[in-house]
């Protein structure tokens, strides 16, 4: 178990390339010392000036969401990222490690949640100028831990490591960093082949009741979790994806899994769009969280991104809902509600806000991704020559 520990906290800095940087980033839960222990230990190999962890306790930060008051929380230290723009200044390639304590926040105000994420974020602005415009190396990656293990999937911490293992290709035999380039390999040759279509829009439906048309700006890139430096930014990945004329989209949609925000899920949900916008939406569970997804700012209620992952892929064949958006979003095809990527348009490398919504790719304060794949989705593609291409067929990629 330990050595594939190793070699998992290997594939993550050969994934950022961490061997181009002088400094690296480290944004991890307190409760995982083991696995800092680990990240130190491997970053030896590399010849780095700093190692930061960004440690932060996610008990500590639920009692200060609980007891303070909105001005307070902004005064405090835990939720100002400002460190984050030093070490972007720094060219740092940056590691985000996510550890789900599933339920932490149900007793929270879903408003208080909704402000103190955009004040987070308006302190970390330098940091999110690269970040949005891809001049940054990042990766999002997963480590387990008891309270997501047992608390949230009813199994033990080595298994849910043992799934981590599985659907990241880390095995005692191989050197995962080459399968992943070429797992990549193949979703950039997809990727490739919807590019050449250039499609107008695509139709979704499928038998949960989504029936949605999703239009396409002129000169769309489809990509995949692979960016243009070579950085593998979700381990693990297994979709291709483009984003959507924000102000078009038109239809009905439902969630195909729960959705994980701030440690609180929204389940059985769906959403109706007029002119790109939601104007409608119910929750069975989490309605009020969703609300303040929908309306974090003026450009929330559109959609970012679209993103393809076959029924019958890696994540979604071990048959668990991982309660982590990381792994569920590769389990699923998905969309998402606020910012775009510039990396999708041809001509938007440095164009934000009005500049990129002007060409048809939103921008916003969040950027949200909801599953909505199944087995019976299908998914049709029509060109500007209204030629009908199928994309996906009971749930998996055909094209």
């Amino acid at each position: 178990m330990n050595n594939k520990k190793i070699k998992y906290a290997e594939l993550l800095l050969k994934s950022l390339k961490v061997s181009e940087k002088d400094y690296l980033f480290v944004a991890i839960p307190s409760f995982l010392s083991e696995f800092i222990d680990i990240i130190k230990e491997v970053a030896k190999n590399y010849d780095l000036k700093e190692v930061y962890f960004d440690i932060t306790d996610p008990f500590k930060k639920h009692d200060l969401l609980v007891e303070l008051d909105q001005e307070n929380i902004n005064k405090h230290p835990m939720f100002d990222h400002d460190i984050y723009n030093k070490y972007a200044k720094l060219d740092a390639a940056f590691l985000f490690i996510s550890s789900m304590v599933p339920d932490l926040m149900n007793d929270v105000d879903p408003k208080k949640i909704k402000d103190t994420h955009e004040h987070t974020r308006s302190t970390e602005k330098y940091f999110r100028s690269l970040y949005e415009t891809n001049k940054l190396n990042w990766c999002i990656a997963g480590v387990p831990n008891e309270y997501w293990a047992c608390n949230g999937l009813n199994i033990s911490l080595d298994e849910l490591w043992d799934l981590i293992f599985k659907v990241c290709l880390v095995d005692d035999d191989n050197e995962p960093y080459n399968d992943w380039i070429k797992k990549l390999d193949r979703l950039d040759k997809t990727a490739a082949k919807l590019n050449s279509y250039n499609f107008k829009y695509l139709e979704y439906k499928n038998e949960l009741g989504t029936d949605l048309k999703v239009y396409l700006p002129e000169g769309h890139i489809w990509a995949s979790g692979k960016d243009e430096n070579g950085v593998i930014v979700n381990m693990p990945t297994e979709e291709v994806f483009t984003s959507p004329e924000y102000d078009k989209t038109e239809g009905i949609v439902y969630s195909s899994k729960p959705l994980f925000y701030n440690n609180i899920m929204i389940e059985n949900f769906n959403m109706t769009f007029k002119d790109g916008k939601v104007v409608e939406f119910h929750a069975e569970s989490g309605e009020e969280i969703l609300k303040g997804i929908i309306e974090t700012d003026d450009y929330s209620c559109y959609l970012g991104e679209c993103a393809l992952v076959s029924y019958d892929s890696p994540i979604s064949n071990t048959k668990v809902v991982f309660k982590d958006t990381l792994y569920d979003e590769n389990a699923s095809c998905h969309l998402a509600l606020g910012a775009g990527f510039n990396e999708c348009l041809k001509g938007s490398e440095d164009k934000r806000e009005d500049e990129l919504r002007n060409m048809g790719v939103n921008d916003s304060k969040t950027h949200i991704d909801f599953m909505i794949g199944d087995k019976s989705l299908s998914i049709v593609g029509v060109t500007y020559d209204d030629e009908h291409i199928e994309i996906m067929k009971n749930g998996n990629i055909v094209i």
